[in-house]
């Protein structure tokens, strides 16, 4: 019983790890898509209206790509499913979670679209919004994650 729960402690621990290893490739690379001279200036569309959706479509892919990784050598043991079953289920809930995390960033930043000071730090509206949505999306991702795709 104490074994299983410094187990469960731990798996909790290394999932938050690879979660925010993950994050920062996300924001990093969301903060870099959505920068004027990036995507936005080869797409009309790609702008703060419209809650960048190729930036959040592309730093999302990275984030999950990286976090199957993480979560694979890291975070869980493999599961029932083969190899290309596992991916598959990964995917797919990745890409719900994709389109569930845009629809939080685009909540948040309809209401938060300039930097926000918090006295000793200034964070960006992006950074922020896209911060956010991440948190909120990962408790249901670990669960998901614990109980279908890695279960045994």
């Amino acid at each position: 019983m104490i074994q299983s729960i410094k187990k469960h402690k731990k798996q909790i621990t290394l999932f938050f790890i690879a979660g925010v290893l993950s994050a920062i490739i996300e924001i990093s690379l969301m903060k870099l898509l959505s920068l004027p001279q990036i995507l936005p200036r080869l797409f009309s569309f790609e702008n703060k209206t419209n809650a960048y959706p190729l930036s959040n479509i592309l730093s999302t892919g990275s984030g999950i790509l990286s976090n199957y990784f993480f979560s694979i050598y890291f975070v869980f043991e493999r599961g029932k499913h083969s190899k290309k079953k596992e991916f598959s289920l990964f995917i797919i809930l990745s890409i719900i979670t994709m389109f569930l995390s845009w629809a939080i960033f685009g909540f948040f930043h309809s209401f938060i679209y300039k930097p926000v000071n918090f006295g000793i730090i200034t964070i960006g509206d992006i950074v922020l919004c896209k911060g956010m949505a991440i948190f909120l999306v990962s408790s249901v991702n670990y669960i998901i994650k614990k109980k279908i795709i890695f279960s045994n």
